[in-house]
């Protein structure tokens, strides 16, 4: 009898047991799916805060009725200006994002780290000055200021001799996941990779290519464009000018609706 019992004591504990760790995965499951999103770091500069906290506000639950027509009316402008620019290629590569610098009071600070590679010369920090200058010149809302202090620059530029493959430029962004941009670094060649020196018209037709990217701007199809990949002038095109214009007046974040 004893035994028995013991047994049926045993089977209620291990029961128990059970019945618990059931419960315990069905409160994390439920946790995990409807649990808001934790909001990413704001931006200091409160215009681009405020128009963070709508796409925020989507993501942690229902899309709100006016952030769906936010974003049918971005998709809609994108449709009538495709002929006339190629911001539908950011939209492409970065999952129906809008990807650029955040709203801000001041310039975006540009450091340029002369000197490295054995071909370098102080008139290809000219070049990066004046390629600021045409991108400034654009009218998007958007100002540069040449720092010396790497440490807080928005952009660094540097350059070194070659790339392993077939490139003149490189740019790298780090963006959050509602698209604002929060640093670029620019790296330009002074030699192909083959090993030959590069034109000085080259060397402005990639440095302006380059701050584009840094800008946020995409690659163009077409070949008359600053943004082609592979690029053959430093003079912005109609074409540059409007899809630089349009990204600007766009907020940051993605555009479809999920």
């Amino acid at each position: 009898m004893k035994r028995v019992l013991l047994t049926l004591v045993t089977l209620a504990l291990l029961l128990l047991v059970v019945v618990d760790r059931l419960s315990h995965v069905m409160v994390s499951s439920f946790a995990t799916t409807t649990a808001p999103v934790a909001p990413p770091p704001l931006p200091t500069h409160a215009a681009a805060g405020a128009r963070a906290d709508a796409v925020l506000d989507s993501a942690a639950g229902a899309t709100p009725t006016v952030d769906r027509l936010a974003r049918l009316a971005v998709r809609r402008r994108l449709a009538a200006e495709a002929a006339a620019t190629y911001i539908d290629s950011l939209i492409v590569s970065t999952d129906s994002v809008v990807r650029r610098w955040p709203d801000r009071g001041g310039a975006l600070r540009v450091a340029i780290i002369e000197g490295g590679p054995r071909d370098y010369s102080p008139r290809m920090a000219g070049y990066v000055r004046a390629a600021l200058d045409r991108w400034e010149e654009v009218g998007a809302g958007v100002r540069f200021e040449v720092v010396a202090d790497t440490t807080s620059a928005d952009i660094t530029i540097r350059w070194i001799d070659r790339f392993a493959f077939d490139r003149a430029g490189q740019t790298d962004l780090t963006w959050d996941q509602l698209g604002r941009v929060r640093r670029a670094s620019i790296a330009l060649a002074t030699r192909t990779s083959a090993g030959l020196p590069l034109s000085d018209g080259a060397l402005g037709a990639v440095a302006v290519h380059e701050l584009g990217h840094a800008l946020g701007l995409p690659h163009s199809p077409v070949a008359t464009d600053v943004m082609y990949p592979a690029t053959r002038t430093a003079t912005l095109s109609d074409r540059d000018r409007r899809t630089a214009l349009l990204l600007y007046q766009l907020a940051p974040g993605p555009i479809r609706d999920h």
